[in-house]
């Protein structure tokens, strides 16, 4: 499978463990695409020479997907004019629950050493697609202008009559759902300065698939139904 997309997706994560085999982890990222929140919980460790079928945890991924193509612009005709994406007419966010499977490489025997896992984890992924809404101005019979918020369509909407974006929930119940694949995979480093704390440097990769094109851009020819990168995640905790 070709890999369309490469970014990096960084995470700042704080980890919370109630014994020394579970760890669960809470961070906010960005990446390529957009923004989103993980939750991690992994309760066990095992070997490639004694790996079980049954995963050792699971994640919870929540995050926006853009258009690496989108363009922000401002019309400075109008007073107090917002932002908005030239041909962008969706809004997308995906809820990518999955399995987690961590392999121990090199285990930390003492506070200085470095120990290192692989992570990977199949999941679902589920993107809920809504429409843009913009302002823009109209003429009403009798000459009056003013302004409207209507569902963006580039073919319609001229960039000199549009004031600026509505609303982010504007629009949010005429969304859809589109339900899709996910897995990722990546190296854990893992260091600290005591037994008990686990600071986690993941080196990893993601691949995102759905049925059809996501319609985030006018332009469908520009749509993609795949999206992959690769992502950075830092998380740091406390421990038994």
């Amino acid at each position: 499978m070709k890999i369309g997309f490469l970014s990096i997706f960084g995470l700042l994560a704080v980890s919370l463990s109630a014994q020394s085999d579970v760890r669960h982890s809470l961070g906010l990222g960005i990446s390529r695409y957009g923004m989103g929140a993980s939750f991690r919980n992994d309760k066990s460790i095992q070997t490639f020479k004694t790996a079980s079928p049954r995963p050792t945890g699971f994640y919870v991924d929540a995050g926006n997907i853009q258009h690496p193509r989108e363009v922000a612009v401002v019309n400075t005709v109008f007073q107090n004019a917002s932002t908005y994406k030239i041909d962008k007419v969706n809004y997308v966010w995906t809820f990518r629950p999955g399995l987690l499977y961590t392999y121990s490489l090199s285990e930390r025997t003492d506070r200085r050493a470095i120990g290192l896992n692989f992570t990977s984890g199949p999941g679902v992924s589920f993107a809920y697609v809504w429409p843009v809404y913009v302002t823009i101005l109209q003429i009403d019979p009798f000459g009056n202008d003013y302004f409207t918020n209507v569902r963006y369509n580039p073919d319609v909407h001229k960039t000199t009559e549009i004031a600026g974006r509505s609303g982010f929930s504007e629009g949010f119940s005429e969304g859809q759902i589109t339900p899709g694949l996910t897995w990722q995979g990546g190296l854990d480093f893992q260091w600290s300065n005591y037994r008990g704390d686990v600071n986690t440097l993941t080196l990893g990769a993601r691949v995102e698939a759905f049925p059809k094109k996501l319609p985030i851009l006018h332009n469908d020819r520009l749509n993609k139904s795949i999206f992959s990168s690769f992502y950075i995640n830092f998380a740091f905790g406390l421990g038994n």
